[in-house]
C-alpha cells in the first residue's frame, strides 16, 4: 500500500504546460543553473513563475511563498546535483523551465532522468519546450542517462499531447484523491480505531511528532522500506534504499518550512516487530490542509486491519487538533485497490489524474533531429 501527496508549485521535473510541437519558436535564451546557487532574488522569480502554473492547476490553493521556497532549498544537501534549463524571453522574462536533478550517493536508477517542463500559458505551441527537449536530451546524453521520465495531470493537457507526440509511453496512472473534513464519518472511524486492538490482537499502536526519535530511528527506516510493494504498474526501477541519514535530512527541510509531521506505527508486543505506520504533514502557508505521506503494512502482518487502524488514528486527530484544515490529500496509483478500497470507506474522492510518461533518450533525440532541433551525431 502507497499514498503520498504534496501541491503547491511544480517541480522543475513535471511536464506541466509543455510546449507542443509545430508552432513557431520565438526568440528565447536558455540557460543552464544549478538551483543551489541561485540568489534569494532567482528564488523569487522561479517561485512567482511556478505559482502562476500552480494556480492552473488548483486554481483555489494559496501561493508558495518565496521565504518557504528559501528556506527549503537553503536546507537542502549539499551533495544532491542539479540542472535547471531557465528560458528567456526577448524582454528577459521568465518564460519556461525544464530540469533534473539526482542525489549522487543514492543512486538507484542509474539509467533514469525524471524530468519535465513548465511553460507559461502565453509561451506554449512556440516550440520552446522543444528546445528545452533538446537540452535535457544533450544533458543525458552526457551523463549516461537513457531513459527520460515525467508526469502530467489532466488539468494541463498540453503536456501528454507533447508526450505522446514524442513517442512517450504511459507507463502509470493515478489520481489526486481528497478527503473533505466535512464528509468525514467521524462514528465510523472511532469504530476502526476501537477494533484495532480486537481485529490486531496481540498489536498495538504507538508514534511521535517530528523528528523520529533516535531509539526507533534503526527500525523505522527498515519499515519504511515496506514503500518498495506500492504499485509501479510498468515503470521498471528499483527499490529505493533509504538511510538514516536521508531521514535526518528530511527533517532538517521539514523543520526549516515549519511543517509539522505526525507518524504512528502498529507494531506486535510479544516481541516488538514492527508491523505498518502510516504519516500525515501540514504546511504553515497551506493551513486548511493536511497531506498524507505514505501508509504501509508489511506482508506478514496484513489481514487484519491494520491499515484501517492508523489512518483512522490520524484522521481523529486531525479532526480533533486541526480545526481549521478543510481537506486531506493522498496520491494513490490507480492500481492500488488495497489502500484506495479504505480510502473510498473514508470518503475520499478523485480529485486530479496524473500519468508517468517514459520515452528512451534515443527516440527523443530522434524525434528532435526530424524537426532540426538536434544536429545529427
Amino acid at each position: 500500500m502507497s499514498e503520498s501527496a504534496r501541491l503547491g508549485a511544480p517541480p522543475e521535473g513535471t511536464l506541466s504546460g509543455m510546449a507542443q510541437p509545430g508552432g513557431a519558436t520565438l526568440d528565447y535564451t536558455i540557460t543552464l543553473h544549478d538551483p543551489k546557487n541561485d540568489t534569494d532574488e532567482e528564488i523569487a522569480e522561479r517561485v512567482a513563475f511556478s505559482n502562476i502554473i500552480s494556480a492552473e492547476v488548483t486554481p483555489d490553493d494559496p501561493p508558495t511563498p518565496v521565504e518557504e521556497a528559501i528556506a527549503a532549498l537553503r536546507s537542502s544537501p549539499e551533495r544532491l546535483r542539479r540542472w535547471s534549463f531557465r528560458a528567456r524571453d526577448a524582454k528577459g522574462q521568465l518564460a519556461g523551465m525544464m530540469g533534473t536533478g539526482i542525489d549522487p550517493e543514492h543512486d538507484e536508477n542509474p539509467d533514469m532522468f525524471w524530468t519535465g517542463a513548465n511553460l507559461l500559458p502565453e509561451h506554449r505551441r512556440r516550440g520552446l519546450g522543444t528546445r528545452l527537449l533538446a537540452e535535457i536530451v544533450k544533458l543525458a546524453e552526457s551523463e549516461g542517462r537513457t531513459r527520460l521520465l515525467g508526469g502530467t495531470n489532466d488539468r494541463l493537457p498540453a503536456g501528454a499531447a507533447f508526450a505522446e507526440a514524442i513517442g512517450a509511453e504511459v507507463k502509470s496512472r493515478m489520481h489526486m484523491n481528497r478527503l473533505m473534513v466535512a464528509d468525514v464519518d467521524r462514528a465510523m472511524l472511532q469504530q476502526w480505531v476501537d477494533d484495532g486492538p480486537k481485529r490486531a490482537e496481540g498489536y498495538e499502536l504507538f508514534g511521535w511528532d517530528g523528528p523520529v526519535p533516535e531509539e526507533y530511528l534503526e527500525k523505522y527506516v527498515e519499515l519504511v522500506h515496506v514503500m518498495n510493494d506500492a504499485p509501479r504498474d510498468d515503470i521498471e526501477m528499483n527499490d529505493f534504499k533509504l538511510t538514516p541519514e536521508q531521514v535526518r535530512e528530511g527533517e532538517k527541510q521539514m523543520a526549516a518550512i515549519g511543517a509539522e509531521h505526525w507518524t504512528v506505527v502498529v507494531r506486535r508486543v510479544e516481541d516488538d516487530a514492527w508491523a505498518g505506520f502510516h504519516d500525515m504533514s501540514w504546511y504553515p502557508f497551506e493551513p486548511n490542509f493536511m497531506n498524507v505521506g505514505a501508509t504501509g503494512v508489511l506482508p506478514a502482518h496484513r489481514g487484519h486491519a491494520i491499515g484501517k487502524w492508523l489512518k483512522a488514528q490520524i484522521m481523529l486527530r486531525v479532526l480533533d487538533e486541526k480545526p481549521d484544515v478543510t481537506e486531506v490529500r493522498t496520491g494513490n496509483a490507480d492500481s492500488n485497490d488495497a489502500m484506495l478500497g479504505i480510502n473510498h470507506l473514508m470518503g475520499y474522492k478523485p480529485w486530479i489524474a496524473s500519468a508517468v510518461y517514459e520515452v528512451s533518450v534515443e527516440q527523443a533525440r530522434a524525434w528532435l533531429e526530424q524537426r532540426g532541433a538536434l544536429e545529427p551525431r
